[in-house]
């Protein structure tokens, strides 16, 4: 069973359990959250706990995350489209995790009208933190494009903002995508390139999109990447490969760019030699989602060792019709 984690904070310290927990269930009477008690469906510290359960800070409170899903389905559609709670992977003081939906911008823009994740975080965070700095404002803390699916973590407060920025600079936490790619990835392959940077890249109109492409080292950004096939199969009657790719550096559109430029473009990315699919049948021009992300053990921002995104389901339904043995 898939559980959402959510880490007390300071101002949570003593207080009853059932009261914390009708803040994220507050749709359900309270007979229903404890029969979710006693079910195992919530919990604390990995044990069951009743509803007169004392909060302390850093307890670790799960809750199963179909019980948020049933609880978000009964909620009036304003709130509907304010709240991060279906797309959480985890939460505390410190970070917040989403498993970011397609086609939605990270970063605000001219077109974003308050749509993007940076927003949408921000005004969350407004309405549900105590604010302990004037100048302090949420943030996301790494890329991830537009087309993206997957793990992208945002600022919670100062300190975790610095330790997580700190650790993507020095690689120490590892990050891994699934792709689907054109052609069959026979084996493990490294890619080590140089990409030019994105004040050199090429702008698309006036979405501000930008494609970037492999250049000289004296150009360019070192990019290095393993891809590793994880299934084979057939799209069109031609061979696709679902890969696991690990990225060591993050530069723009690196996996996109790398990929097509060793013969192994994201199925349907047109925008770097693809082949054009059908979106509105598939539900998205491409296929590539930030699956996991590994962090040091004993980190002081107390974060679990992994954190993994499910799929979303117009990914999974492809895999289901094209790839052999199913992956899983």
């Amino acid at each position: 069973m898939d559980f959402i984690h959510f880490t007390a904070g300071k101002d949570d310290s003593e207080r009853r359990l059932d009261r914390v927990l009708r803040n994220f269930l507050s749709e359900e009477h309270l007979s229903s959250i404890y029969k979710s008690l006693r079910k195992g469906l919530i919990k604390v510290n990995g044990k069951k706990c009743d509803g007169n359960f004392r909060i302390s800070q850093g307890d670790d409170i799960q809750i199963a995350v179909f019980l948020l899903k049933e609880s978000q389905e009964t909620c009036p559609p304003e709130a509907k489209s304010q709240s991060l709670s279906l797309i959480t992977v985890f939460k505390n003081d410190f970070i917040l995790i989403l498993n970011k939906p397609y086609d939605i911008p990270v970063q605000p823009s001219s077109t974003s009208k308050g749509k993007s994740l940076a927003e949408i975080v921000q005004k969350e965070y407004e309405s549900t933190v105590k604010q302990t700095s004037l100048s302090f404002k949420t943030g996301p803390l790494h890329r991830l494009d537009r087309k993206t699916t997957g793990l992208i973590a945002f600022s919670q407060n100062l300190e975790g903002a610095k330790w997580f920025s700190q650790a993507i600079k020095s690689h120490s936490i590892q990050k891994s995508y699934l792709a689907v790619l054109e052609g069959k990835l026979e084996g493990m392959q490294i890619w080590e390139d140089f990409i030019e940077s994105e004040s050199e890249s090429k702008n698309h109109g006036e979405s501000g999109f930008r494609t970037v492409k492999i250049t000289s080292k004296k150009e360019g950004k070192f990019a290095s990447s393993k891809a590793e096939p994880l299934s084979f199969g057939s799209f069109e009657e031609k061979p696709i490969t679902l890969a696991r790719i690990f990225i060591k550096t993050g530069r723009t559109h690196q996996i996109r760019s790398q990929s097509a430029h060793h013969g192994f473009p994201l199925l349907g990315d047109t925008a770097y030699g693809g082949r054009k699919i059908d979106s509105k049948k598939w539900g998205r021009d491409f296929f590539l989602h930030a699956k996991e992300l590994v962090i040091p053990k004993d980190n002081p921002i107390q974060l679990p060792e992994t954190l993994e995104a499910e799929l979303q389901k117009d990914f999974s339904n492809f895999i289901e019709n094209h790839f052999f043995p199913r992956y899983n």
